[in-house]
């Protein structure tokens, strides 16, 4: 029988070095992130009524309900199934559709003129980007685990470091909630 456990499959000292590379990318995405969070201090505007405090709720509960397919996935990756993995992946992809057009739809809510909305709109773009990368990072993983599954197995770093830059995105997500919604 062979052992599929998380520690077996990260322990090569190269696929750390992947996973390392990996969260200093991360970590200049935060760094970005906090610029522009607190760039919107220094304008000193308060949060405008035309901004969707509903939407911004909704989708941060989204966010946050996501980490399910993201444990789910976690779990599925660790024990090799990758039929399971396959489903809470694509689960994440609709996820990131969603928040997408949540953004954008925000974007129609406020206007530039407002003194909050051109910070609101440059940082909510980064998340856009940040989302469309998750989409095709998502289908990638989808695909290489659906047509080519010996390489996937000898890649699950791939998924892992997916996984860990979704929730990455969630962490990011709540502080501009915080920032932009509530502060």
């Amino acid at each position: 029988m062979t052992d599929n456990s998380y520690a077996k499959l990260m322990d090569p000292a190269s696929e750390r070095a992947k996973r390392g590379a990996f969260f200093f990318l991360m970590l200049f995405a935060a760094i970005i992130f906090a610029m522009w969070d607190l760039a919107r201090f220094l304008w000193g505007h308060s949060v405008p009524a035309t901004l969707s405090m509903g939407v911004g709720v909704a989708l941060t509960v989204l966010m946050l309900v996501s980490l399910v397919p993201v444990m789910t996935a976690r779990k599925k990756l660790d024990q090799g199934d990758d039929a399971g993995i396959v489903s809470s992946l694509a689960t994440l992809m609709v996820v990131s559709l969603v928040m997408a057009g949540g953004i954008v739809y925000n974007w129609t809510t406020l206007t530039i003129g407002s003194g909050y909305g051109g910070i609101y709109d440059i940082t909510s773009l980064w998340f856009l980007v940040h989302f469309v990368a998750a989409i095709l990072a998502l289908l990638a993983s989808i695909m290489k685990i659906t047509r080519t599954p010996e390489r996937a197995k000898r890649e699950r770093w791939v998924s892992y470091n997916v996984l860990t830059f979704w929730g990455g995105v969630i962490v990011l997500w709540v502080a501009f909630f915080i920032v932009f919604y509530i502060a």
